[in-house]
């Protein structure tokens, strides 16, 4: 069985925001193109990533939360996995974490991110003998 990495399964070059829009902006984003998380960048730097589980179910419908910027929402300092690790690796991080995605970098750069849907794919093609 070929071992698969994370940069085989993940979503390359993901649309990131920054952390001085609105979290009325990202969520406008996130709901235009159908996103569950993005990855917020200052300065080409990850600083952290803001999800629809940061928002709430709600939040959509609170002015007050909708006008604050992402940075006091974000989660900071998100965890990151490597591109060139096996998909066990992000899976078990997410698992112990109880998280749904995370960064993946490349020598510190942001490249994609990797969801729980993407490790579901990726498993069922390795149940199917896609790989």
């Amino acid at each position: 069985m070929k071992l698969t990495t994370i940069a085989h399964v993940m979503t390359p070059d993901p649309i990131c925001i920054t952390s001085t829009i609105t979290i009325a902006e990202a969520h406008a984003t996130m709901t235009e193109r159908g996103f569950r998380h993005l990855p917020v960048v200052d300065d080409g730097k990850l600083v952290g990533i803001l999800s629809t589980t940061d928002i709430g179910r709600l939040g959509a419908s609170v002015p007050e939360l909708m006008n604050k910027s992402v940075s006091e929402l974000m989660t900071a300092m998100p965890q990151t996995v490597e591109s060139t690790e096996r998909v066990e690796v992000a899976a078990a991080t997410m698992a112990m974490r109880k998280i749904n995605c995370l960064p993946v970098t490349r020598n510190g750069a942001l490249v994609g991110i990797i969801t729980t849907y993407d490790l579901l794919d990726a498993l069922a093609r390795r149940l199917r003998g896609d790989e």
